[in-house]
């Protein structure tokens, strides 16, 4: 009688079915040292492959690597697996996303964040909300005031121009198909927009102080246009900018003689004769006030080191300028010199 020769690997691996094969991927994880919950299995796929494996007996080395090669392989056809809700994948990735922001990200799906934008909206003051109203497209300052209470949103239209309330009760009289979802971005925008203004957030500064920063290292011509343009924007915040900059034209103003030295030890020689030789025409007032705090001695040198470098092109003597405005105020950040308050000057 003719013996039945055994299966080849290939034939063995066709005879399997999908749900074997991945009782045998299972096994081998498992083996591992992984476990079922890593696997995120639900109970009915244990059922399943846990019936699968009973069925397999011994399995031919050969056949178990080929059943594995077959699955990297799909792995590597299939690219990336995303997760089938928000919550599995926020799970997913939990590890990677800041606490803070992973708390907010799970209180927009809740909706609970909308819920306190609105709630916040509601608490600040009718003059605060009629600004950013009015700053608005009437269509989106249509969505805040019908959202609010109408007897918030009737405070609110007070403080507006007769033309700026009518143009939003038109959107209003159109606005009854705004989609959910848009009346709650425009509140959490508008919400998170008025308490970066005030209260804590991601930046230590206000946004005048980290604006008049910037500005303090920028080129003068630079810096000018854009206060200019502030300035015919918002007055206001204009003039909140110069108050908290620093320039190089304020040192007389805002600088003691008696820290004019230890400014010039954190300037290098070189960057000191450009930012003064230029200062001679720009800036006259703070050539002499640096010179006038120093020994006669020193600044001799200083004006004969001005003389035989001659001419500085502009731009050359702006860039040394501002270098003397960040040695100023990293001096002042280490607590070496204090600045004299624009308040403090005017009193």
């Amino acid at each position: 009688m003719n013996q039945q020769a055994p299966l080849t690997a290939n034939a063995a691996i066709a005879s399997l079915t999908q749900r074997q094969k991945a009782a045998i991927i299972v096994k081998l994880l498992v083996g591992g040292g992984v476990s079922l919950d890593e696997l995120d299995l639900d109970a009915d796929a244990i059922w399943k492959i846990t019936n699968a494996m009973t069925g397999l007996g011994v399995v031919d080395k050969d056949i178990v690597d080929s059943v594995t090669a077959e699955f990297i392989l799909e792995m590597e056809r299939m690219g990336l697996v995303f997760e089938r809700d928000v919550d599995g994948s926020l799970k997913a990735m939990e590890d990677k996303i800041p606490a803070e922001t992973l708390s907010k990200i799970k209180a927009r799906q809740s909706g609970s964040e909308e819920a306190s934008a609105w709630s916040y909206l509601a608490k600040t003051e009718p003059d605060v909300l009629a600004k950013r109203v009015s700053a608005e497209n009437p269509r989106i300052a249509a969505v805040i005031l019908s959202k609010l209470s109408p007897a918030k949103s009737a405070e609110i239209v007070g403080h507006l121009s007769p033309e700026t309330a009518e143009a939003i009760f038109g959107a209003i009289s159109k606005s009854s198909a705004v989609k959910p979802e848009i009346v709650s971005r425009i509140g959490i925008a508008l919400a998170d927009s008025l308490q970066d203004k005030g209260g804590a957030g991601a930046f230590e500064d206000s946004a005048a102080e980290r604006i008049g920063a910037i500005l303090n290292m920028s080129a003068s011509q630079l810096r000018d246009e854009i206060l200019s343009s502030f300035e015919k924007k918002d007055p206001e915040a204009a003039s909140q900018i110069r108050r908290l900059m620093f320039t190089f034209e304020d040192i007389p103003s805002r600088i003691t003689g008696r820290d004019v030295s230890k400014i010039l030890r954190g300037v290098d020689d070189e960057t000191l004769v450009m930012a003064l030789s230029g200062a001679a025409t720009s800036a006259p007032a703070v050539k002499e006030f640096i010179m006038s705090n120093i020994s006669s001695r020193l600044a001799e040198q200083i004006e004969e080191s001005i003389e035989e470098r001659g001419a500085v092109k502009p731009k050359d003597a702006d860039a040394a300028m501002t270098q003397v405005v960040i040695a100023i105020k990293e001096l002042e950040k280490s607590g070496e010199i204090t600045l004299i308050e624009p308040e403090e000057e005017d009193a």
